[in-house]
């Protein structure tokens, strides 16, 4: 265990916002666990799974260190974390340490790596992506989707960086992005069969507007991407209408979930880029360099759902 600092900022809408000093090289996949009322994430490059009680006083991270990058996570209902690891998944025990192999992802191709995932509501699908993890992105990436029997299939190619998967509200609909291309896809999902129809534009976040990292969907069908590349959390309506982004302390955000005891807050994990690590923290005007890395809790719309759990046969 290591205790964090706190850091009070005010967003957008005059809210108050804690910053959680956690200094993550790339925070990804927060999932709020309500049987322990602590917030689990990612550090896809320090290859860490995390934990901590935002409640605490005096807070401190509880971490996992794995012996590659882990891309994903998802809880499972038997308390375990299920990682999306380089090439293949595996079920962690938070009680030793231990590693269960579950599956190998063996179609992937050299310089891959597995990326983000959403378990789908009915809790027998883990959904997850895969990117090109080399400086000029290729489109080589998938979607993939692992089953209750623990076998893995292929549901779509020709990503660079698959990303920002979520369900609708009524578990309808699966959303999934390329953040390399800015575009984001909806498409039917089949939840007996864990498989999605033919996909369709859904929006398009460029440079400026944020290009689209991982995602939630709250109750009222409203996309909630982050803008990985403009600071900031981007907010579509169900009909891909662009509602008011919310601003955020911190360069690069990656993901956003639902969390607290009754889903009142909302957690954004952010990165670090290399670049960014040459010199000391610099002020853009807007954003503090000293924030990158970092965890937030904000409080939320009120409209959560909690994020389903993986169901093993």
């Amino acid at each position: 265990m290591r205790h964090v600092s706190r850091h009070q900022h005010l967003d957008g809408r005059g809210s108050a916002m804690t910053e959680y000093r956690v200094h993550n090289r790339v925070g990804e996949n927060p999932v709020w666990d309500a049987g322990s009322g602590r917030l689990l994430w990612i550090d896809v490059r320090r290859q860490q799974l995390l934990s901590i009680d935002p409640q605490s006083d005096e807070p401190t991270v509880q971490h996992w260190q794995l012996d590659e990058p882990v891309g994903a996570m998802a809880l499972c209902a038997d308390g375990r974390v299920l990682l999306a690891l380089r090439r293949r998944l595996v079920l962690l025990d938070r009680r030793d340490g231990s590693l269960k192999p579950v599956a190998e992802v063996d179609t992937e191709p050299p310089g891959n790596r597995l990326n983000d995932g959403k378990v789908s509501p009915g809790g027998g699908w883990f959904v997850f992506g895969s990117m090109n993890d080399g400086s000029h992105k290729l489109p080589t990436g998938s979607l993939h989707v692992l089953g209750a029997d623990g076998r893995v299939r292929r549901l779509r190619g020709g990503l660079c960086v698959a990303n920002g998967i979520a369900f609708s509200p009524d578990g309808l609909q699966i959303y999934f992005s390329d953040s390399h291309a800015g575009q984001v896809w909806v498409a039917p999902w089949d939840e007996a069969r864990g498989d999605m129809g033919a996909p369709r534009h859904f929006v398009f976040s460029g440079e400026a507007e944020g290009r689209p990292d991982g995602a939630v969907v709250n109750r009222r069908g409203d996309y909630l991407s982050a803008g990985v590349s403009a600071g900031r959390l981007n907010r579509f309506s169900a009909d891909g209408l662009r509602l008011p982004a919310l601003h955020l302390p911190c360069r690069a955000p990656t993901m956003c979930c639902y969390g607290g005891p009754s889903l009142q807050w909302w957690f954004v994990t952010s990165l670090v880029r290399p670049e960014w690590t040459a010199g000391p923290p610099q002020d853009d005007g807007q954003h503090a360099g000293s924030c990158d890395g970092s965890l937030f809790r904000l409080v939320s719309d009120g409209l959560g759902l909690p994020a389903a759990s993986f169901r093993f046969l």
